[in-house]
């Protein structure tokens, strides 16, 4: 019998499960900070992404098609561009700063691998506002909470950022293209390693200019006030870095970032602060997330341009650093209840998980009365269920449901009445 299409997974019941309480920590986080949910369709026009995504998605992974009607659409890739046109049609309407976000699933047309996949979910989160170092740091502090809420460490991962402005303004180069390559150059120097690297750079770049892309990525965030007062970058930008980095620090966070001029991101959007999160794992070790400003995208899709600035975390790469770092306990545990029947109490039983179900509370039942007990709780456990209810014979003579709590094996006889509050 046929799989799913390569590069694509079915969910069974246990792994919806997982996804929806992971997709339940991501959306919890993000309302902690006031950032409200949207959607928007699978399919866009293929205009969407030919000038606002990157040439290796366009060109190589986008799924396109001609529709009915003749159109040319294409399953949408990423949804930073379908955001900016949903902010930009009703831009005059909404409250600023904007804060949303969605988790959606995608498709790429690229090679299945490790951390990778053709369709994949992903978390994106933005602010569109000011373009203000708080602004940033807000984005960042988001991103690093998310990931503190799975139980992560600062050892667990790295927050590194940088600035797109800093390599225009420190290589000062004047060949825009040539700027460009560097650039995607730079994007995949982990990937291909120091050498590849350095060979690569001397096919599109002089000596002179190799010499100032190797010297580029030793700055450090300490030389950065330094290097804009004698004019080898643009002061406001070093300045506006140190200032995100000090809002950071003053939340206890300093620990989590870092800064890399290395990072340089592949969307040609991308007009400011940009960022990765690198899993530190010696076996992962690997960018699982990353974001941006992009603060003329929303410009080009209607008349006013408006400052914006967001990431994605794609749900393969995040499961996997779970996986890597034994966290996969903070996302699946036991919830709900199993209510174990017994012949003489079936229909009394039945009205009490009834009533609990109106109150909210998650309730199953076992359907064959005749089922050894044994059996019933054992299946309570593989289902995943925290508490086991029982009221047999004597229970229902003295008005009680026996409450079991499979972590603890604490039981506790509990009145119907009372039995959602002491659940809860």
């Amino acid at each position: 019998m046929a799989g799913p299409y390569v590069g694509t997974r079915d969910f069974y019941p246990e792994e919806m499960n997982f996804r929806n309480r992971m997709f339940g920590v991501l959306r919890r986080v993000c309302e902690s900070y006031g950032y409200v949910e949207y959607s928007a369709p699978l399919l866009e026009p293929i205009s969407l992404y030919e000038s606002k995504s990157s040439e290796e998605i366009v060109n190589d992974q986008v799924y396109r098609f001609i529709d009915r009607g003749e159109r040319e659409v294409a399953i949408r890739p990423e949804m930073t561009p379908t955001l900016a046109r949903m902010v930009s049609s009703r831009i005059m309407e909404l409250v600023r700063p904007v804060r949303w976000y969605s988790i959606a699933n995608f498709m790429r047309y690229e090679r299945p691998g490790k951390g990778r996949l053709r369709e994949f979910f992903q978390l994106n989160a933005d602010l569109m506002g000011p373009a203000t170092p708080a602004a940033d740091a807000e984005i960042l502090s988001l991103l690093v909470d998310i990931l503190t809420a799975f139980g992560a460490k600062s050892s667990d991962f790295k927050l590194r950022l940088s600035d797109r402005r800093l390599f225009d303004s420190y290589v000062k180069h004047s060949d825009k293209e040539v700027s460009r390559g560097i650039g995607r150059l730079l994007d995949k120097r982990e990937k291909i390693g120091d050498t590849a690297f350095a060979e690569e750079l001397a096919k599109i770049a002089d000596a002179d200019l190799v010499k100032r892309v190797n010297s580029f990525l030793t700055i450090k965030a300490s030389d950065l006030s330094e290097l804009g007062k004698n004019g080898a970058i643009d002061p406001a930008v070093g300045d506006h870095l140190n200032q995100v980095i000090e809002i950071l620090a003053a939340q206890g966070k300093a620990e989590f970032v870092e800064f890399d001029p290395g990072i340089v991101r592949g969307f040609d959007y991308y007009t400011g602060l940009i960022f990765e999160v690198q899993d530190t794992h010696p076996e992962n070790r690997r960018a699982i997330c990353g974001g941006g400003r992009y603060d003329r995208l929303l410009g080009q899709m209607g008349k006013q341009e408006v400052p914006a600035i967001g990431f994605g975390l794609g749900d393969v790469t995040l499961e996997q650093f779970l996986t890597t770092r034994g966290l996969l306990a903070t996302v699946v545990d036991k919830v709900g209840c199993f209510f174990i029947l017994f012949p003489e109490t079936r229909d009394t039983s039945l009205k009490i998980a009834s009533d609990l179900r109106r109150a909210g509370i998650l309730v199953e039942t076992s359907l064959d009365t005749s089922v050894k007990i044994g059996k019933q709780m054992e299946a309570a456990d593989k289902k995943n269920r925290k508490f086991v209810l029982m009221q047999g014979g004597d229970e229902l003579a003295r008005g009680v449901v026996r409450v079991k709590n499979l972590l603890t094996g604490e039981q506790v006889d509990v009145k119907p009445q009372d039995l959602a509050e002491k659940l809860r």
